[in-house]
């Protein structure tokens, strides 16, 4: 009862038209979707991902590109499609507070660079979504690899992360409706806008605060293509930025305590390997060994390393 009271009053997984009830977006006036996306040196990236916006079959929207003082060509290309490119470089909680206040839109869509919208019909299918009730102040979709991805990201993006958020859904564990979403704007107003003390893990932030107000988040399965993951390299870089936050905040920060993070890497995760190698034959499943290693190794570096730091000023 409790995982049913769960999914009915706070995370809804795509609702049919006919359960939709609310009155959020007006179909025949649709709303400005501000587009919000912070970057820093992602030239490899950034094309694809403002292209697909561009081509969105939807009459209204803004893209603002927000900054942190790339050295590359990543200005270069946001100037190509971008309407306002500004300049922050604080945390990516400040660039996406940055970034809303600029924005116009009713609608705010808080992507990261890497994500490439799939078919132009997705935006315009997306948002009426908001009408399923009255109280939907987030549409999230699923992700996965796009075409032709490395083996790592495939398995990272399309065959583990589907794995896990829907554990967390069927076990009523976690919050979301995080990074990656559509948000109605007054309610990000409401919930005084992004935490930007937070470099990583603010839309776990967000997502924490906007659950306990009370508001839906629907789950939709249509997916955005997410170009990242793409190395063993690039994973263990970014473990090691999540892990600085962990060290500082907890698991609590997701909605989780340590020993389900711990059932998700080390158990959950090596039954999905062990039934994608036997059952699927996808060879990507090989490299899962090294998610749970990585992930114990940054946290625990993290770890030392500020204990060591702390030890030393305060001799």
């Amino acid at each position: 009862m409790e995982n049913n009271k769960f999914r009915e009053n706070y995370l809804v997984c795509n609702p049919q038209e006919s359960e939709f009830k609310g009155n959020n977006i007006d179909l025949n006036n649709l709303p400005l979707v501000s587009f919000c996306i912070p970057t820093k040196n992602n030239e490899d990236t950034l094309d694809n991902c403002l292209r697909s916006i561009k081509q969105q079959n939807y009459p209204k929207i803004e893209i603002i590109i927000i900054d942190g003082y790339s050295d590359d060509h990543t200005v270069d290309i946001a100037e190509k499609y971008a309407d306002k490119i500004i300049f922050d470089k604080g945390t990516y909680g400040s660039a996406c507070q940055s970034g809303f206040e600029l924005a116009k839109g009713d609608i705010i869509a808080l992507i990261d660079s890497d994500i490439i919208i799939p078919h132009e019909n997705w935006l315009l299918n997306a948002i009426q979504f908001f009408n399923f009730s009255d109280n939907v102040s987030s549409v999230w979709p699923l992700y996965q690899a796009p075409p032709n991805a490395s083996k790592f990201s495939r398995l990272y993006q399309t065959n583990l992360y589907p794995l896990i958020i829907f554990n967390r859904i069927k076990n009523n564990r976690g919050y979301f409706g995080g990074g990656n979403t559509l948000f109605l704007r007054k309610y990000i107003d409401e919930i005084g806008g992004i935490n930007q003390e937070l470099h990583w893990g603010e839309d776990f932030d967000w997502a924490k605060k906007l659950k306990k107000k009370g508001y839906q988040v629907v789950l939709i399965k249509d997916p955005l293509y997410h170009d990242t993951m793409k190395s063993l390299k690039e994973f263990t870089k970014k473990q090691l930025t999540g892990a600085d936050t962990f060290i500082d905040t907890g698991f609590g920060l997701m909605g989780l305590t340590l020993s389900q993070i711990l059932y998700e890497n080390y158990i959950l995760g090596t039954r999905g390997m062990i039934y994608g190698i036997i059952r699927e034959k996808d060879p990507s499943w090989m490299l899962y060994p090294f998610i749970p290693l990585i992930r114990t190794f940054a946290y625990f570096y993290k770890y030392v390393t500020k204990k060591c730091l702390k030890t030393r000023v305060i001799r």
